[in-house]
């Protein structure tokens, strides 16, 4: 892809003005999906999430919180996945 498309590609997923909660439903899945294998090992390490989701840490927990304060999961499993470090 060459870098225009990619460019074009990133807007397109980005949310507009006002839609900072909602994502893709795969997107989502596939955050806490992963929040979910590493909460027992305490969080992934930084290259493990800039490798998977293209974004920062702080960034990542930011997004997964959104995602989980916004849906119908346990504030016990919100916590869980989001008392996380990176390793």
């Amino acid at each position: 892809m060459r870098s225009r498309e990619h460019r074009r590609w990133r807007q397109r997923r980005r949310p507009g003005k006002g839609d900072e909660h909602t994502y893709p439903e795969s997107e989502s899945e596939d955050l806490v999906a992963f929040a979910r294998m590493w909460a027992p090992y305490g969080g992934a390490t930084e290259e493990e999430i800039l490798v998977n989701f293209g974004m920062t840490p702080d960034r990542f927990l930011e997004r997964l919180l959104q995602i989980l304060l916004h849906s119908n999961f346990t504030q016990e499993e919100t916590t869980r996945l989001t008392n996380v470090q990176v390793l």
